[in-house]
Order: structure tokens, then C-alpha cells, then sequence
């Protein structure tokens, strides 16, 4: 438990405040870390004895050659969950050091705790990122996933959701939005890890649709009021760990394809946009040229605008701000240039599928 790191860190910080030679030993006795480097590597003899009796021993002029290696001063026994894990020396006369004793113990045993829940928390954030590692593969060691959920305490099961928030924050393992969004989900239903340094993971386990929404509706209106620019993108629902990657995947095209505006963008409502992306660029861009063969920045937006509508002339001609024969004159026109007529159901879909796919660097002003 106490490193060398940690031992010269304890020295340091301790000999600022007390101005007097610290020295810190290990479980044999020797000397890890000490202001007076020369003695680094050596038996403390006063330290062996501190480690066998589990007190503290003055070392005066009178007795200080019953222990080898020693000077003058004092040798605490330091404790971490009731064990000895070293000693810490501190050096000069009895009377002036026994005093310091006391401060100098409960100072070094409570930098211990702070380095062992610094490590703690980053051994959880490093193993929960192996995990996710791992569940977004299509193929992994469930045997070793399963040990390494165990030893986190989280308990997973179905059915699962994976939802990513990403940010312009740039995200580290240990990052505390993480720790805020795992606390709100619920620590041991939920893993939340950092994917890379933009984006975060979160797998909902045990999760019906309607708590999914109401958490995913909470996260957002979370980070809304943080002020952080985020998109959260949602997968449909699997029902064990292998099928992970393929909810992954779902969330990554809902982010991919989804609308900006939106606090949160689900794949459920964006599956044929992804459908129509998953095929080769070849095809994509054989139909496009087909039914766009010469379509103007104005069209494509009147086409998108008439189709978020559902159709409706009055309410696009409105969100367009433009009159009602206006928007029906474009659409006619459309009709004409394109040989599909967009009031039409089965030629609105392949106009919608175009628009999907089409470059924009290929819109002619």
C-alpha cells in the first residue's frame, strides 16, 4: 500500500509544514523516502522496533545506540484499515518531537485514505472503460466481462439500453460528469464510462421504455442546465450483454443522423435514414443522380420542410414563410425536373431517401 511515490510525497508535504527532518520506512524497517537522502535504502532499527511492538519509540542520547541506523526523535507505527503499512520518523529531541507525534500520524494516515480512493476510483474508471471496450465488440470474453462487473458491484441485466452524449468538453477516464450522471442513474444499475475524449458511454440495464425515457429526459434537462453543448443518441432495446454492440451502433447512428435541434435523438425514429446510409457509395450516389439530376439549395430545403410537415401545404408554406401557391408552384416544379411528384406517398419516400444521402457539396445555388 505505501510506495515509494506516496512515501516521498508524505516526507515532502510534511517537512513544509514542520520544518524538521521527516523520514518514512517501509514494513522491513528500511528507509523509502527522507529529507536527509543519504540515508535512503538503510535498516532503520528504531523502525523494526516501532513495527514489532505496534508503539511509538523515542530515541534519546541515552538509548539511541540500542537501535542501529537511528537518531534522536520519534517512530510512529502508521496504520491503514488497522494494519501497520510503515513508519514515520520524525528527527530531534524527544521533548520537542513527542508532541508532533500525534498531528504528524493522523496528517500521514489521512493522505493514505485520500491516495487509496484516488487509486480506487481510478482503478473502477480504468476497468469500467476495458468493459465498454469490450461490450462494443462483436465478439468478447463474457467470462472476463462478467468477473470484472462482479468486482465493480454493478449488477446488469436485461433488457439494456446504450445511449452516448457528446460534447465539445473534452472528457478524461476520471471526469466528474460521469460520477454525476452514474449517481443519477443509479450506481449499480448503470454503466457510465468515458468512450474517448468527447464522448460518454452509458449502458441502462433492467430499464422499460418508460423509465428509459424519463431518465434520458432527466440527463438532458441535466446538462441543459449546465450549459454544456451535448447530444445524447439512443439505441433500440437488446436483451443480453452480446447484443451490445449492436444497441452501440444503433446510438452512434441516432447521434450520426439525428437532428442537432433535438435534446436527444433516439434510432427507433431515424431507422430507414440508417438503412438507406448502410448501403455502398456506389449505389447512394447512382440513385441520387438518378432523381436529383439538377435540384437547387431552395428545393432540397422545401422538399425537407414539406416532408417534416408531414405533407401538410399550410403548415410548410408557413414554416417556410412563404405563401401557400408559392410552396405549390415549387412543389410543381419539382415534379417537373424530377419526374416524382412529392404530394405523392410513394415518391415522397424515394425524394426523402435522395435527400438522406445527397451531398450538399453537389447543390447547385
Amino acid at each position: 500500500m505505501l510506495t515509494r511515490e506516496m512515501a516521498e510525497h508524505i516526507v515532502r508535504e510534511t517537512m513544509e509544514r514542520l520544518h524538521r527532518n521527516i523520514n518514512m520506512m517501509d514494513t522491513d524497517g528500511r528507509i523509502i523516502a527522507s529529507g536527509d537522502r543519504s540515508r535512503l535504502g538503510e535498516r532503520h532499527a528504531g523502525a523494526i522496533e516501532a513495527i514489532r511492538s505496534g508503539k511509538p519509540l523515542l530515541i534519546n542520547e541515552a538509548n539511541k545506540d540500542l537501535w542501529k541506523g537511528s537518531q534522536c526523535g520519534i517512530n510512529i507505527p502508521v496504520l491503514f484499515h488497522q494494519q501497520i503499512v510503515g513508519v514515520i520518523g520524525i528527527t530531534g529531541q524527544p521533548e520537542e518531537v513527542s508532541e508532533l507525534g500525534a498531528l504528524v500520524t493522523m496528517t500521514t494516515e489521512l493522505m493514505l485514505n485520500q491516495a487509496f480512493l484516488l487509486s480506487e476510483k481510478e482503478w473502477r474508471n480504468r476497468t469500467k472503460e476495458i468493459v465498454i471496450e469490450a461490450l462494443i465488440q462483436a465478439d468478447f470474453d463474457s467470462r472476463k466481462v462478467d468477473e470484472r462487473l462482479q468486482l465493480l458491484r454493478l449488477q446488469l441485466e436485461p433488457p439494456f439500453y446504450v445511449m452516448i452524449i457528446r460534447t465539445e468538453l473534452t472528457l478524461s477516464y476520471n471526469d466528474p460528469l460521469a460520477a454525476a450522471i452514474e449517481d443519477r442513474l443509479g450506481g449499480t444499475q448503470a454503466l457510465v464510462g468515458v468512450f474517448d475524449t468527447h464522448r460518454l458511454f452509458i449502458l441502462l440495464s433492467k430499464c422499460e421504455e418508460s423509465r428509459r425515457i424519463a431518465k434520458l429526459e432527466r440527463i438532458a434537462a441535466e446538462l441543459q442546465q449546465s450549459g454544456l453543448p451535448y447530444q445524447i443518441g439512443c439505441s433500440l432495446q437488446v436483451t443480453e450483454l452480446a447484443s451490445v454492440h449492436i444497441a452501440y451502433q444503433e446510438a452512434e447512428a441516432a447521434l450520426r443522423y439525428g437532428s442537432p435541434a433535438a435534446p436527444w435523438n433516439s434510432y427507433a425514429g431515424l431507422e430507414p435514414q440508417t438503412i438507406v446510409h448502410a448501403s455502398d457509395d456506389a449505389t447512394k450516389q447512382r440513385f441520387v443522380n438518378r432523381i436529383f439530376p439538377d435540384i437547387s439549395e431552395q428545393s432540397v430545403r422545401t422538399l425537407q420542410v414539406f416532408f417534416d410537415c408531414n405533407l401538410n401545404i399550410q403548415e410548410a408554406a408557413q414554416a417556410l414563410f412563404v405563401h401557400r401557391n408559392t410552396l405549390i408552384y415549387r412543389l410543381k416544379r419539382i415534379k417537373e425536373l424530377t419526374g416524382y411528384d412529392p404530394q405523392s406517398f410513394q415518391d415522397a419516400t424515394a425524394l426523402q431517401m435522395a435527400i438522406w444521402i445527397y451531398d450538399p457539396m453537389q447543390i447547385k445555388e
